[in-house]
C-alpha cells in the first residue's frame, strides 16, 4: 500500500513538471488534546490514542488548472497505513477540450475510501448520512457528469488475495469495528441539480462504512436519500435558509439482524455574521417485531464578526431519551495570524455515549475524546 501511495506521489510531480500550469492547494493540521477522565489528565494526539497515531493531519490536492487530472492525499502523517491517495483522470475534457460540460472521470483510490454523492450540506459536520465503501483499500471509480446538473458514480474493487491467502490490503490494524468484513465493495451513487440551491442524491454500498448511532451496524450494505433546499441560493439574497432531509438503511445479512433505518433533518440560515444550524435524527432498530427509537439532536452556531476570527460552538444529545448520559458542549476559537496560518483551540465536554456518537474517522485522526478536553492546533492553508 505504501508502495502505490508513493507511486501516486510521484505520478503527482511527474504530471506537475508535464503540465505547465497547475494548481497545489490543501492544509496541513498539528495539534495536541489534553484529556480530563476518570479523575485523571490524559494527553493524545489529535484527539487519538494508540500505536502509530500522528498529530499532524494532511489534504493536499495538485491539479492541472483545465481540468485534465488531479491528485489528492488525504490523511493522518508519521501514522501506521493512515495516509491515503486517489488520482483522477477526465477523459471527456480531454476529448472534447477544457470548456467542455460533459466530463468523465476514471479515479483511482489507494489507501482512501469512496464516498457517494450527497445533497445533504452536513451543517453538524457528523457526516450522519454518508455512505461510502468500506475500510480504505484500493478502488477504481468512473464519475460521469454534466456541468452542475447531474453527475453518476460507480466505484469499487474485487478482493485482492496474497500468496498467504489474506487480502494485500488487510494491514488496517487500527479499527476493530470491521470484523467479518471483507476487503471489497461496490458504490453506485447519482446527484441532481436542477436549479441552484436545490439537491436530489442516492448511494449504495453492497459492504460500506456508515456510522449509525456511532456505530458500524451492518456489514451488509447501505442506502440512502436526500433532498436539499437553500431559499437563500434560490433566491440570490445575502442570507442563506435551508432545510436538508436524509434517509439511511442498513440492510440485514440475516433474517435475525435487526434492520436499522436513520432519519435525519436539518435547519440552518443566517447572514454573514451569524449562522445558526439545528440537527434532528431519529434511528428505528426493529427486530424481532420490536422497535426501538433513538432520538439525537445537534445545535451549531458560526460567529462571523471579525475577519480573521473563528468562533463557533455546538451543543448535542446522543439520546434525548438518555439525555443525563449522552450531551455534549464544545467550542472552537482561533485566530488568522498570518495569510494562511491559523491557531485555533477546541475545548469540549462530551460522556462516554456522546464521544462515541460524534466519533470521527480514525484514520484521519479525529477521534473525539471523552470527558473534558483542550485541544490546541495550527493549520497552514495553501
Amino acid at each position: 500500500m505504501k508502495k502505490v501511495l508513493v507511486s501516486l506521489l510521484v505520478l503527482a510531480l511527474a504530471m506537475t513538471s508535464a503540465f505547465a500550469a497547475v494548481d497545489f492547494t490543501g492544509e496541513v493540521v498539528a495539534g495536541y488534546t489534553f484529556q480530563y477522565n476518570n479523575d485523571a489528565w490524559n494527553f493524545h494526539t489529535m484527539g487519538q490514542d494508540g500505536v502509530g497515531t500522528s498529530p499532524i493531519k494532511l489534504n493536499a490536492k495538485v491539479a492541472d488548472e483545465n481540468g485534465y487530472w488531479d491528485v489528492t492525499m488525504k490523511g493522518v502523517l508519521i501514522a501506521d497505513n493512515r495516509l491515503g491517495g486517489n488520482l483522477n483522470v477526465d477523459l471527456g475534457k480531454i476529448i472534447l477540450g477544457a470548456d467542455s460540460d460533459l466530463s468523465i472521470k476514471l479515479g483511482m483510490y489507494a489507501n482512501n475510501r469512496i464516498t457517494g454523492y450527497r445533497a445533504y450540506t452536513n451543517k453538524s459536520g457528523l457526516n450522519l448520512d454518508r455512505v461510502r465503501t468500506q475500510e480504505p483499500g484500493l478502488w477504481a471509480n468512473l464519475d460521469v457528469a454534466y456541468g452542475n446538473l447531474v453527475a453518476v458514480q460507480v466505484g469499487g474493487g474485487p478482493k485482492l488475495e496474497a500468496g498467504d491467502g489474506q487480502t494485500n490490503i488487510d494491514d488496517n490494524k487500527y479499527n476493530t469495528n470491521w470484523i467479518g468484513k471483507a476487503n471489497y465493495d461496490f458504490i453506485v451513487s447519482a446527484i441532481v441539480r436542477p436549479v441552484n440551491g436545490v439537491a436530489v442524491s442516492a448511494a449504495y454500498s453492497m459492504i460500506g462504512d456508515c456510522k449509525i448511532l456511532g456505530q458500524y451496524e451492518s456489514p451488509n450494505g447501505y442506502m440512502n436519500v436526500e433532498a436539499s433546499v437553500d431559499l437563500g441560493a434560490l433566491l440570490g439574497t445575502d442570507w442563506t435558509l435551508g432545510i436538508d432531509i436524509a434517509d439511511k438503511m442498513a440492510f440485514k445479512k440475516a433474517e435475525t439482524d435487526p434492520f436499522v433505518n436513520l432519519f435525519l433533518a436539518s435547519v440552518y440560515g443566517g447572514v454573514d455574521a451569524f449562522q445558526l444550524a439545528v440537527e434532528y435524527g431519529l434511528t428505528s432498530i426493529s427486530a424481532a417485531d420490536q422497535t426501538e427509537i433513538v432520538n439525537t439532536l445537534y445545535v451549531g452556531a458560526d460567529i462571523n464578526v471579525l475577519e480573521g476570527l473563528l468562533l463557533n460552538a455546538y451543543f448535542g444529545a446522543a439520546d434525548l431519551e438518555l439525555f443525563n448520559d449522552s450531551w455534549y458542549l464544545g467550542a472552537n476559537l482561533g485566530y488568522e495570524v498570518y495569510d494562511g496560518i491559523t491557531l485555533a483551540v477546541n475545548v469540549q465536554y462530551a460522556t462516554e455515549a456522546a464521544a462515541d456518537f460524534i466519533g470521527g474517522d480514525i484514520d484521519e485522526g479525529s477521534v473525539a475524546a471523552a470527558g473534558f478536553s483542550i485541544t490546541p492546533k495550527i493549520s497552514l492553508a495553501f
